[in-house]
């Protein structure tokens, strides 16, 4: 295993456990993921979800480890009817995180992020709320080690650094939203082949740079872009890329702390540390810098920032199997039909589109996942 450390000086690993996928796993398999997690001397562990039963399950599971494992929780994230909503309130802010705590057995967090700060009304809401002040008074009192923001945004991002004091950030980094041909700048600095030709964005590059100054660390989400990169047929490159190498890809960018996973067994997790083995070459991500590649917004990773759904749909995962059965697998559309709620559930509001910070289409994607995969078979 490999750490990196923080400011303080904790050691934190390079690979976190994220919980996004929970709410489809059983208790015992959370047990036995967590085990090895620990085992493996991952000490990483990401509380970001869409549904609350995951917390009621993390609980147990995570008593008599607290010392083993450095916590990420989320100002903002809330359940009032067991599916993530988003708010800026503060009573409800306040209220769901020492909920959370509570269900986590623990009294403090060691990173407290503001939760997914993406458009400008919503940036100046998060001072005006108090939110912001909250997040101050928590890691004065020691129920937060540490304060960062989470967000999809970079020029939102850069507005964080210049209005305000953190210690972290949540980005999702991958080459799919680094590499921009046009507006971009040389990349320097490492030690790889070919990285002279990549095209990084100039304001995600001076992000970087920034947090680096400062010394703010990153936290990576989405470092597989939601497993689209792992496959050619829904790669923006065309052609896909190993796990080694996305994660070379993301702890190589400057202030990168950990990249967090949201694994759903254990052999997820094994493919994910099979990156500290992996040769020199298998982790070589510069082939990407002679590919063509299309744009990722309007490219769903799943990440479920667009609930709640009025009709309860699992968004993500409607998606998610959608690009599964579009891309060949056999099975997807089985467990798409699975699922409590459907594609044809949707009442077609448009909450979801507001809500997306990738501009996705996502009625249009649940008219798709109906023709696709609830159509009679011919």
């Amino acid at each position: 295993m490999e750490y990196r450390k923080t400011k303080q000086g904790d050691a934190i690993s390079t690979i976190g456990v994220g919980c996004s996928h929970f709410h489809e796993i059983s208790p015992k398999e959370m047990d036995l993921l967590i085990s090895f997690a620990i085992e493996q001397g991952i000490n990483l562990l990401d509380s970001a979800t869409s549904y609350l039963e995951p917390f009621n399950i993390l609980g147990p599971v995570l008593k008599g480890r607290r010392d083993k494992l450095f916590y990420q929780m989320y100002l903002g994230l809330t359940f009032p009817n067991g599916q993530y909503v988003r708010t800026r309130k503060i009573n409800e802010v306040h209220k769901a995180f020492e909920e959370q705590l509570r269900l986590l057995g623990t009294d403090y967090t060691d990173i407290a992020f503001i939760h997914c700060v993406d458009e400008p009304e919503d940036y100046k809401n998060v001072f005006d709320s108090g939110v912001y002040d909250y997040a101050e008074k928590l890691k004065k009192e020691g129920k937060a080690r540490y304060i960062g923001f989470a967000s999809h945004t970079i020029d939102i991002c850069h507005r964080f650094l210049q209005d305000a004091d953190f210690d972290f950030c949540m980005l999702s980094i991958n080459p799919a939203y680094d590499l921009d041909p046009v507006n971009n700048i040389p990349f320097d600095g490492l030690d790889m082949a070919g990285l002279d030709q990549l095209a990084v964005s100039k304001d995600r590059f001076s992000f970087y740079k920034e947090c680096e100054k400062r010394d703010i660390n990153i936290q990576v989400m989405k470092p597989y872009g939601g497993g689209i990169l792992l496959n050619s047929e829904t790669s923006p490159f065309e052609q896909a890329m190993s796990v080694p190498q996305c994660l070379q890809y993301a702890l190589d960018r400057p202030a990168v702390l950990s990249c967090l996973l949201g694994v759903r067994d254990k052999q997820e997790l094994k493919d994910a540390i099979g990156y500290y083995t992996a040769s020199k070459e298998e982790r070589d991500y510069s082939f990407v810098a002679g590919l063509q590649h299309k744009d990722m917004r309007g490219t769903c990773v799943y990440c479920n920032h667009c609930l709640p759904c009025p009709a309860d749909i699992d968004i993500g995962a409607v998606h998610k199997y959608l690009d599964l059965t579009l891309a060949g697998d056999q099975l997807a559309r089985e467990h798409y039909l699975s699922l409590s709620k459907r594609a044809s559930d949707c009442t077609q509001c448009g909450s979801c589109e507001d809500n997306c910070p990738f501009h996705v289409e996502v009625r249009e994607k649940m008219e798709q996942a109906v023709r696709c995969m609830e159509a009679p078979s011919l």
